[in-house]
């Protein structure tokens, strides 16, 4: 659901939004999550990758769009792939579900499924 709301929000707004503001506020959203996460998920939650906190789908749904301009088709290309990547975690997506219980691991699943279909994109373009 996190990530239908940010391709959508992003396809809103794509016409105000500057690509290097959008890539230094991406940066400062991760470093905050990482930050954030840290202390909240060992106090807060019983799993290490809960549900209720989706600003990881966030950061990985929106590395794709970086290269999606405004075009409809590779937005929503985008949501499908990054919906895959982010449901069959393809390693080293698995590696870091599976294995690394903290914030790490719960933000770097989505950045690689991003990673992967922000190159499947590329390659389309």
């Amino acid at each position: 659901m996190a990530s239908l709301i940010t391709v959508i929000i992003y396809y809103l707004f794509y016409n105000y939004l500057n690509i290097f503001f959008f890539i230094f506020f991406l940066i400062l959203i991760l470093f905050y999550s990482f930050y954030f996460l840290n202390k909240t998920i060992k106090k807060s939650f019983p799993s290490s990758d809960p549900k209720e906190i989706v600003i990881d789908e966030f950061i990985g749904q929106s590395i794709p769009l970086l290269i999606c301009e405004n075009n409809f088709f590779l937005i929503i290309l985008s949501l499908l792939l990054f919906r895959l990547f982010d449901i069959t975690k393809p390693w080293p997506a698995s590696y870091f579900d599976f294995k690394i219980k903290n914030a790490t691991g719960v933000i770097m699943d989505d950045v690689i499924a991003g990673i992967y279909t922000f190159l499947i994109i590329y390659l389309c373009i």
